[in-house]
């Protein structure tokens, strides 16, 4: 959007003259009107934005001779987490719109009319995979078989598999897969996929990104030592978490998940009475200090499940990105949160 232009309106007081001289003066004030008129030319960039205004509106410039020029390519990305992830990698090179709001879970998330819209428009979609969208996956396969690219970050880092097939990893038969689609709580297994990602929105949007992934990927290498640090103060790190969500973090700062309060990678999934007590069991013969709850988790059940472990529920915010401090400010406030509770 262009800034204003602010003009100050100008008052004329004639008297009462004849006709014909009153004429003369009127045709002279509308010339020096005309020459007054200064050739102003507003330029609009990304940085002048309001900072209230969306992510979702596109940065725009105007030229000395008024013509505007193009906006920025959009790219999608499915989920706010992610968003805040790749950011740095593609500024000044697109601007992003985010499906799944921050605060909000993405396995139960179910995409508005507007949403498939966007979707259908992008340069780019950059989505988790796995099915952690699960009310987005059909749309997306629909919209990649129609020409639209689509990155998968899943596709291009280690994965844990925690089961076998149509199994959750404990043993209980909830059909989400194998594999575990919560990347996001590990920057390292996160900076593994960037490479591919540079090649994705450099083919995308016809840019070289080289410099951009370097750095990026030294971003979040950087992030997982401060983390290190943070976790190096747990001689313990046992963890009963909200649903299973949480192992890659834990593979990649020593610790152990020995159950959830939902046995599931879904949230969409319930815990039953027989596995609510084998919980409270093994969450007690480990000594744990702490339950781990989160978005999605049965508020209820989470409580009850602490009580009668005999020790405190604390909520992580495990989709919840900070507004100043983006990614980083996202899993620090994990770490340490955990290594509070359990210090």
């Amino acid at each position: 959007m262009s800034r204003p232009e602010r003009w100050h309106a100008r008052a004329v007081n004639i008297r009462i003259i004849p006709s014909l001289v009153l004429a003369g003066l009127m045709l002279t004030a509308c010339g020096n009107d005309d020459a007054a008129t200064p050739d102003v030319t507003t330029t609009v960039t990304a940085s002048s934005a309001p900072a209230t205004a969306p992510a979702t509106t596109p940065a725009t410039t105007t030229t000395t001779t008024g013509a505007p020029e193009v906006p920025l390519p959009e790219v999608v990305v499915t989920y706010s987490v992610l968003a805040s992830a790749v950011a740095p990698l593609l500024d000044g090179v697109a601007t992003i719109r985010v499906i799944i709001p921050n605060g909000q879970d993405p396995h139960d998330y179910a995409p508005s009319a507007k949403d498939v819209e966007a979707m259908s428009k992008a340069s780019l979609i950059i989505a988790n995979g796995l099915d952690l969208e699960e009310a987005l996956v059909d749309v997306i396969d629909r919209l990649e078989g129609d020409g639209v690219p689509v990155f998968r970050v899943a596709d291009h880092v280690t994965l844990l598999e925690l089961g076998d097939d149509d199994d959750d990893g404990h043993g209980h038969g909830h059909d989400h897969g194998t594999e575990d689609p919560h990347i996001w709580t590990d920057p390292a297994t996160l900076a593994e996929m960037l490479p591919a990602l540079g090649l994705a929105v450099a083919a995308a949007l016809d840019v070289d990104l080289d410099a951009a992934v370097t750095a990026s990927v030294g971003e979040l290498m950087a992030l997982d030592a401060e983390v290190r640090a943070v976790m190096g103060a747990v001689t313990d790190c046992v963890l009963v978490t909200g649903h299973d969500s949480m192992q890659y973090f834990a593979r990649q700062y020593g610790c152990e998940v020995i159950g959830a309060v939902i046995p599931s990678l879904s949230t969409g999934a319930e815990a039953s009475a027989g596995e609510l007590a084998a919980l409270r069991k093994v969450a007690q013969q480990a000594g744990v200090k702490a339950i781990f709850t989160e978005l999605g988790t049965p508020a209820r059940v989470a409580e009850q499940v602490a009580a009668e472990v005999g020790v405190p529920l604390v909520e992580l915010s495990t989709h919840v990105v900070p507004d100043a401090s983006g990614y980083s400010g996202f899993v620090m406030a994990l770490a340490r949160n955990i290594a509070l509770a359990l210090s």
